[in-house]
């Protein structure tokens, strides 16, 4: 058989049968897949202490249908640390998204990127908001759903300084008595992270996440940083 060597991290495992896993990885080319690790659980499995998350590997995997068979699992450099306890918390908020928002086999090397940037920003960097919001905001580009922080959806006109403009995942920010500052707002499309900016940016990728979670019947998400 051919092999399929390919980058990929752990996202998700969980027990299969008595000694087995089906690991879910997001893979550099072939996107999120799911693959069973035959024997993962026995002590002296080929995969012991291989299928970590948050830790770079060279996989190698069979099959033509959702689920595929996994033949090797080695990690490609020694592991690296987390800062902090909330550090590790939030790389796995990352994985949930990952997991939720993206369907198998779904492959997009841009995104494995954003990925790969975004643990090692969390295992070395003290401040997380900025990296979470960054995140969450690219993840829904990268799916298509990306929003619109430049232009007012109703009127095509862009959003201004001094007015205040609500905003509905269906569709974009609109301009109204009562809302979010225009300013802030386009403060967010430009990655200018003010404290404010900060906070708002969590309230709207927290709607929009909240609509597209309910569109895929995925219920009461509560995993929030």
């Amino acid at each position: 058989m051919q092999a399929n060597i390919q980058e990929a991290f752990v996202i998700h495992s969980k027990p299969y049968k008595e000694t087995s896993l089906i690991v879910t990885f997001l893979c550099r080319s072939a996107g999120k897949i799911s693959a069973v690790a035959k024997g993962a659980k026995r002590k002296k499995s080929k995969f012991s202490g291989q299928l970590e998350p948050f830790q770079l590997l060279n996989i190698d995997f069979r099959g033509k249908g959702n689920l595929k068979t996994l033949y090797l699992a080695e990690t490609t450099n020694p592991y690296k640390d987390f800062i902090s306890k909330e550090n590790l918390y939030s790389g796995f908020y990352i994985n949930e998204l990952i997991n939720f928002l993206l369907v198998q086999s779904d492959e997009s090397e841009e995104l494995f990127q954003l990925y790969k940037e975004s643990i090692e920003e969390l295992k070395t960097k003290e401040e997380l908001e900025p990296i979470l919001r960054n995140f969450e905001l690219d993840i829904l580009a990268n799916l298509g759903y990306q929003i619109d922080f430049f232009n007012d959806l109703n009127s095509e006109e862009e959003i201004k300084s001094g007015k205040s403009y609500k905003y509905s995942p269906q569709s974009g920010f609109r301009e109204s008595n009562e809302g979010y500052d225009g300013k802030i707002i386009a403060d967010i499309g430009n990655r200018n992270f003010s404290p404010e900016a900060l906070k708002l940016c969590k309230e709207i990728s927290r709607k929009a996440i909240e609509y597209y979670f309910e569109e895929l019947n995925i219920k009461s998400r509560v995993f929030f940083r």
